[in-house]
């Protein structure tokens, strides 16, 4: 009986072993990416359905929706949505060529402006 309850326990370990290594690589694991800024959409924070207001002013965060491309030449679509600000933090601009680091499911570091010279030809070419 105890040689069946510690194998059990045992293919439990391994289980959530298993399941912890694969949420930390779709989640945490980065590669470089590239992508060019197409929309800038300027939103409203809002908390519990009302405007979020601290000392009467108004905060606003910007949404993006990228399409990344790797090194690799892996396309990945996230999205990415910048912390809230009072007159929102400084947006990206249209046209602007950025880099980050990214997961199978965000965006982990980043996006940083970059200047076109230094992204892979490879990858500008799948950009434009």
């Amino acid at each position: 009986m105890k040689k069946i309850i510690g194998l059990i326990a045992a293919v439990v370990v391994v289980a959530i072993g298993v399941w912890g290594y694969s949420y930390y690589r779709s989640t945490y694991q980065t590669t470089t990416a590239y992508a060019k800024v197409t929309t800038v959409v300027k939103k409203k924070a809002v908390e519990n359905g009302k405007d979020y207001k601290v000392n009467g002013q108004q905060y606003y965060y910007y949404d993006y929706d990228f399409t990344w491309v790797t090194k690799s030449g892996d396309t990945r679509q996230l999205g990415y949505e910048t912390k809230q600000a009072p007159d929102g933090p400084m947006p990206l601009t249209v046209g602007q060529f950025v880099t980050a680091e990214i997961s199978a499911k965000r965006v982990v570091k980043g996006p940083s402006p970059i200047s076109k010279g230094s992204i892979p030809s490879s990858v500008l070419a799948q950009l434009n």
